[in-house]
């Protein structure tokens, strides 16, 4: 029962992790985005509908590049947790 919490814990630190490191990145591409829109002029709202079409543009990239890994991690993800919640339930 310990080794399949630390494997939880472990996939939640991972996941905690890459998110972590995907939204630095967006972060980083906002703010660079942004400083070039308000040099060429681009008022605040224009921005804002931009910045939402070049998110939603990311995601389906990510999506499409990642998809399969994304898939796997979650079947991982939910089969440990089906184990954390099933192994209890036969020690009984």
């Amino acid at each position: 029962m310990e080794k399949v919490d630390q494997a939880i814990n472990a996939l939640l630190a991972l996941f905690a992790s890459a998110a972590d490191a995907v939204l630095a990145g967006l972060a980083t591409i906002e703010q660079w985005l942004r400083t070039q829109l308000t040099g060429l002029g681009v008022a605040p709202q224009i921005q804002t509908v931009i910045m939402i079409a070049v998110a939603i543009l990311l995601l389906l990239l990510v999506l499409r590049v990642f998809g399969g890994i994304i898939r796997v991690v979650l079947v991982v993800f939910l089969i440990l947790l089906a184990l954390h919640v099933v192994l209890p339930l036969a020690h009984a």
